[in-house]
């Protein structure tokens, strides 16, 4: 296992934590969407607005798969990434999925103070992010629940370090 795939909500934390645990392992990491916007020289916002969410969706899954013959990579997702397709399926095959799952008020709390990058957000105040929230996790959450590690913490810590480590190690042990 050579990759780590990061799957959960918008404003999860999957940036964030995509970089700290790059470092962590001493890996490349690569946001999806940042991957995207530029290959296609145009924001995820325009994207969406000008070709809609199912278009959207379609270059997102062609940049995930292009992520096949990366090594030693720690991969953010989309918040959608994960229920298009059979993208969750075909993440668990490649790598380690990890879902970032945090209490919902802090999702909103981060999008309240974030959401111009954030397509489905952009338009609303508190309430509304909440009922989007969780609109999207009940639509998502069978998805995000068939990670292969699940993790219920506000900020990366340590210990997640120590159990995406033992995984890494133990399925390339069993490899190799």
């Amino acid at each position: 296992m050579n990759k780590v795939y990061l799957v959960g909500l918008p404003a999860s934390g999957k940036t964030e934590t995509g970089k700290w645990l790059a470092a962590k392992l001493d890996w490349q990491f690569l946001d999806l969407d940042t991957q995207i916007e530029l290959d296609l020289g145009n924001p995820i916002a325009n994207i969406f607005e000008e070709s809609g969410e199912e278009e959207f969706r379609l270059i997102e899954q062609t940049a995930l798969h292009g992520t096949f013959k990366l090594k030693n990579y720690v991969i953010s997702t989309g918040g959608g990434s994960a229920a298009f397709a059979n993208n969750m399926s075909w993440m668990n095959e490649q790598g380690l999925t990890l879902y970032l799952n945090p209490i919902h008020e802090v999702l909103v709390e981060r999008l309240i103070l974030d959401n111009e990058k954030r397509p489905m957000f952009m338009d609303l105040k508190g309430a509304e992010i909440a009922d989007l929230i969780e609109e999207l996790h009940l639509e998502r959450k069978n998805f995000y629940s068939k990670s292969k590690l699940i993790y219920n913490k506000i900020k990366p810590e340590d210990s997640l370090y120590v159990a995406v480590n033992q995984l890494v190690e133990m399925h390339s042990s069993v490899l190799f």
